[in-house]
């Protein structure tokens, strides 16, 4: 197909690799804000049932270190608790059932978030879809679209503009979307 097909095939797989990537990504945070939580819950527990402090947080320590930022957030209060309940003398396991409780909380209200985005993202992706058809109702009139786009100057010009435009605007689409949730 020529420079043109190729620029705009690189530009579209491009932008599905860095999609993909950010959904894995998504997922493997989710997944260590998860195991978090848990850890968190159990150390509380643990803690109630008489364990000593020490022997618990070796327990829960694997799932509370990781990488994200949001995890790393998490572990810096169940430190700050750990330096109050110490300090003040206040029951660990309280403060630590407290802070669980404000996880879920925030994890709910990104849920919610999210599924509010869920909207804009799919009207995105469907406009994204509409040159296609647009190439396919050129084609049911008896034209070969795709030849005037690859092959001519004006075409490749009209094709190379519409898939910056069109990226461009997926990544804005999915910009808004992203500091949606990240707001919540």
């Amino acid at each position: 197909a020529g420079p043109v097909g190729a620029g705009l095939a690189a530009g579209y797989a491009s932008a599905a690799v860095l999609t993909l990537a950010r959904r894995w990504r998504l997922h493997a945070e989710a997944a260590a804000m998860a195991a978090a939580l848990d850890a968190i819950t159990g150390l509380a527990a643990d803690l109630r049932a008489g364990l000593s402090p020490a022997t618990a947080l070796g327990h829960a320590l694997p799932s509370i270190a990781s990488s994200s930022a949001d995890v790393r957030r998490v572990a810096a209060a169940v430190a700050a608790a750990w330096r109050v309940a110490d300090a003040a003398g206040v029951r660990l396991a309280d403060l630590l059932e407290r802070l669980a409780d404000d996880i879920s909380g925030l994890r709910r209200v990104r849920s919610v978030a999210a599924a509010q985005a869920a909207g804009a993202q799919a009207t995105a992706v469907l406009l994204a879809g509409l040159p296609v058809a647009g190439l396919g109702l050129g084609y049911a009139m008896g034209t070969d679209p795709v030849h005037v786009l690859l092959h001519t100057p004006l075409g490749a010009l009209c094709a190379g503009l519409a898939g910056a435009l069109q990226l461009a605007g997926l990544a804005w689409s999915a910009r808004l979307a992203r500091s949606i949730v990240e707001v919540g």
